[in-house]
């Protein structure tokens, strides 16, 4: 660190130490600030049901690729160059009552927003939607669900609103938020044992 900044804090987890000849790392923090009707994760509500936009797991499937295994280009893609769901989000906004990205994981990250509301959630595995990539890649069986719900960096929006809510853009049903606390998992109608991991957690 510069030695100007003694005795000063390090905020961020992009602070990283790179071998000699390794190549250079940029990065860029764009802050800004969301409007009032932007809706924050602690807004889910007892009997709402929770939906994903997208896919699930590309992203995971395409950090394997990019470490070295051979798999489909989009895959690739879905790692290297996530979008943000923009176009989604705005219409989405005024229809829901919570909402947050999938960064660290399907599992971990409704877990979070059930937390945040006060309340418990249960996810149905045999519901995650999956890419025709992702099924050639690594197939649609529950080891293939799992990991793509303990998997990261996909992005898609993750939101809670009525069941019988009219949505303005496609997304799918995975989950249930219902009074309580914790994190349940099903495939089906078989109440499923949580992984030991739900997605990525940040150290510190």
């Amino acid at each position: 660190l510069d030695p100007s900044l003694a005795g000063g804090g390090c905020i961020g987890g992009d602070t990283v130490s790179l071998p000699p000849g390794a190549p250079r790392v940029l990065t860029l923090t764009a802050i800004g600030r969301a409007g009032a009707a932007t809706p924050a994760r602690s807004g889910a509500r007892a009997g709402d049901t929770l939906y994903v936009t997208g896919t699930i797991g590309d992203a995971g499937a395409g950090l394997t690729i990019a470490r070295g295994r051979t798999g489909p280009a989009d895959l690739l893609a879905a790692y290297r160059r996530p979008q943000p769901r923009l176009v989604e989000g705005q219409p989405l906004a005024p229809h829901v009552h919570a909402m947050m990205d999938v960064s660290d994981g399907l599992l971990i990250d409704a877990q979070r927003m059930a937390a945040a509301s006060d309340l418990a959630v249960t996810i149905d595995l045999a519901s995650i939607p999956l890419s025709a990539s992702y099924h050639a890649f690594a197939g649609d069986d529950r080891a293939a669900r799992l990991a793509a719900a303990t998997a990261g960096d996909d992005y898609q929006l993750l939101f809670a609103a009525r069941p019988d809510a009219r949505l303005p853009v496609p997304a799918t049903a995975v989950g249930r938020f219902a009074p309580g606390n914790g994190l349940k998992m099903v495939d089906g109608a078989e109440t499923l044992t949580l992984p030991p991991r739900l997605g990525f957690e940040h150290a510190g």
